[in-house]
């Protein structure tokens, strides 16, 4: 018999959204052309992603601030797209910076055979993460599993930096499965007070890795400032695989004390707290629910992939 769960709260990150009525846009953050080490010029890499369905794209060369797509003979309103400024700093963990034009002294990256890629005379995280903030962006940790860095490490910045909201937990056809072990790490840490958002992206450097792993955006209207909203709110969720399962709601009942998600195209819903399949299926009694900590994520098994949802903070309810 399942011990009596003491009476917790759920903080939806899809509170705001309106399933029923918002669209849902496929996204890729974590792209590169040949203004860093990418095969495709900036105009074919926007139009690969326009034919294959994309309507949110953020090109993040390394170093290098590929902006604006006037620049390159591309206009994202007339393609209906949302362009988001980027970049990915290279000269540290790898960082991705968003909705400012950031950069450390204009360096262009040299890949550097060595530790970690790392050069020797390299600037830090936290300088870096500096100016993303002072310029006013958002900064997400890039594909982890190519360290060797303990969830301690990261914590820290979490810690300091508001701005930094994610972590990159699935790269391309999920090169470092890995990190959903280290997301979860550092969410028994975080949650249920800092949110550490997860993303999914193709880090493209050519035709054939698009299209591997992607975040979806349910927006009432598509714009960069939309985008970057429910960034900070965690209102979107991501997937590993060409079709993987679609979410087509979440319904948080507080009163009834149950979350539900529904969907297409998965056979198994499983819901994970402190890193531990705690349940499985499309509802959750979460009040009658042992093991549940202090976050509760979902994740959609389908014959296309995975689609994961961001946490739900677990707070306990307030006394009478």
């Amino acid at each position: 018999m399942i011990p009596p769960q003491p009476e917790i709260v759920l903080q939806n990150p899809y509170a705001q959204v309106d399933w029923a009525t918002h669209r849902q846009h496929r996204a890729n953050l974590h792209t590169h052309t040949r203004n860093s080490d990418g095969l495709h010029g900036v105009a074919r890499v926007i139009d690969l992603y326009r034919e294959a369905g994309y309507t949110i794209l953020a090109i993040s060369d390394h170093n290098h601030v590929t902006w604006p797509w006037s620049a390159y003979g591309r206009d994202p309103g007339a393609l209906e797209m949302a362009a988001i400024p980027a970049n990915e700093i290279s000269d540290t963990h790898h960082i991705g910076s968003y909705f400012s034009e950031y950069n450390i002294n204009g360096r262009r990256y040299r890949p550097i055979i060595g530790r970690m890629g790392l050069p020797p005379t390299a600037v830090t995280e936290t300088e870096v993460l500096e100016g993303i903030g002072q310029a006013g962006g958002l900064a997400v940790f890039f594909h982890p599993g190519r360290y060797d860095y303990p969830a301690e490490w990261y914590l820290d910045y979490y810690e300091r930096f508001p701005h930094l909201i994610g972590l990159e937990v699935v790269n391309r056809a999920d090169r470092y499965p890995q990190d959903r072990e280290l997301w979860d790490a550092i969410l028994r840490s975080t949650m249920p007070d800092r949110p550490v958002w997860g993303f999914a992206n193709d880090d493209t450097h050519r035709r054939a890795h698009l299209g591997h792993a992607y975040n979806v955006f349910p927006l009432a209207e598509l714009s960069a400032e939309a985008v970057r909203e429910a960034m900070e709110r965690g209102a979107f969720y991501f997937s590993n695989g060409r079709e993987a399962p679609v979410i087509d709601a979440v319904v948080l009942d507080p009163e009834a004390g149950t979350v539900t998600i529904s969907g297409t195209g998965y056979h198994t819903l499983t819901w994970i707290s402190e890193g531990r399949h705690v349940a499985r299926g499309e509802t959750l009694s979460y009040h009658k629910q042992a093991n549940i900590g202090s976050y509760l994520r979902a994740e959609l098994h389908g014959p296309g992939g995975i689609s994961y949802t961001n946490p739900f903070a677990v707070t306990p309810a307030a006394a009478d």
